[in-house]
């Protein structure tokens, strides 16, 4: 999350959970509670190798601070999370819910997003800092949001930040779905935390190689694409020796610009703008890197495929205008931000199906329920048409 530690007293009584005696005997305190706010921390900044390090519970009551790092098995935090009789209170669950399959496989089957719900409800800033200082009065800051979490001992200062993430999401929850409740979108709400159960961690895209992925890659020359695998292959092994991530090592756009000069000595990567510190640690590697990447030759230097684009005609894009003149009008009647209401990817997918009835309209996968009734099936259909 990006907002953190209340200049507050906490509110909930405290436990540090590092031991599996202490977990066992939090598990059952957990375990009576009908709903729980749940929140992890991981360490993508520092760590090649990332994973939770932090996960942190609250109840009505209590909060717990449980390190996973010294806890023989985490099962039973799973099975909490998996009881449909217990909510699981969450602010912007997306990134907790995939770190938390990758990891354990765990997932949730009855959920509360207050990020969600405080955008269905209308309200402008749905950072958790923005809310709970505006229903609460709790100022929250940003001292540890870049925090290495994977070091050992944290201080007394980071837990404190950490678990202020929980200590008052219950009670942000039930104001939000107060709100929720009084505008009629209690079920709006309702169907995308149901959607969220579905998250899951993906491994990342092997389809295409992952160095073609750095912004600017595509529009290189092959010659220059084959520097360019080079550096990163080299950049990947460096990182992974070492434990941190890539970012760290050297940026892609650095990467780039040395690709694109193929230096062959030291003068030449000075011309590539590379800052002093990174040519004098790694000069000599990214020079070797230069040089396999030109050894392998142009028979296996990478090819990119283009994906051809799909010609939008110009039925398509009067569709999608008026869809979105349909949907900007009934957002600022709900006094919604009109992406909250219906995304523009969503409104091109209903062009691009040219729904004809009501049914064909269900069939748009991207289309939520609670969106169609929000905006019209008549409505939505008479754009499409293009009638009035």
């Amino acid at each position: 999350m990006s907002q953190r530690k209340a200049k507050t007293r906490h509110p909930l009584k405290l436990t540090m959970v590092e031991d599996d005696r202490t977990f066992e005997a939090s598990v059952s305190r957990m375990s009576g509670a009908h709903r729980l706010a749940f929140d992890t921390e991981a360490a993508s900044f520092h760590r090649y190798f990332d994973r939770v390090f932090l996960i942190q519970i609250s109840s009505d009551s209590e909060s717990w601070v449980i390190d996973p790092l010294r806890l023989s098995d985490l099962t039973p935090v799973g099975g909490i999370l998996a009881d449909s009789n217990v909510e699981i209170v969450f602010h912007d669950a997306d990134f907790d819910l995939r770190n938390l399959d990758r990891d354990y496989g765990f997932r949730v089957r009855n959920m509360f997003d207050t990020r969600i719900a405080a955008q269905l409800a209308g309200e402008p800033n749905v950072g958790l800092g923005s809310l709970l200082e505006k229903f609460f009065g709790v100022k929250l800051d940003k001292k540890f949001q870049r925090a290495d979490w994977s070091m050992r001992p944290l201080s007394r200062s980071m837990v404190s930040y950490a678990v202020s993430d929980t200590e008052y999401l219950l009670r942000l929850r039930d104001r939000l779905a107060e709100l929720l409740e009084k505008a009629g979108r209690l079920s709006w709400a309702a169907g995308e935390f149901k959607r969220l159960e579905a998250v899951e961690w993906e491994p990342p895209n092997t389809d295409a190689p992952a160095f073609l992925r750095i912004k600017g890659a595509k529009t290189l020359e092959r010659e220059s694409l084959g520097i360019l695998k080079a550096l990163y292959d080299w950049r990947d092994c460096v990182a992974r020796s070492r434990d941190r991530p890539p970012f760290r090592i050297m940026g892609d756009q650095m990467l780039l610009a040395v690709a694109k000069r193929a230096p062959k000595n030291a003068a030449h990567l000075r011309e590539a703008d590379i800052p002093k510190k990174i040519a004098s640690r790694y000069g000599k590697e990214l020079i070797s890197a230069v040089k396999v990447g030109l050894e392998n030759g142009s028979t296996v230097w990478p090819a990119v495929a283009r994906a051809p684009k799909p010609k939008n005609t110009a039925a398509f894009d009067r569709r999608v205008s008026r869809l979105k003149a349909l949907r900007d009008e009934r957002a600022r009647k709900l006094e919604l931000p009109a992406g909250v209401l219906c995304p523009n990817g969503t409104l091109q997918a209903i062009a691009r199906s040219a729904p004809s009835d009501i049914s064909g309209l269900k069939q748009v996968s991207e289309l939520r329920t609670w969106q169609r009734k929000a905006i019209g099936d008549k409505e939505l259909l008479s754009a499409v048409r293009g009638s009035s």
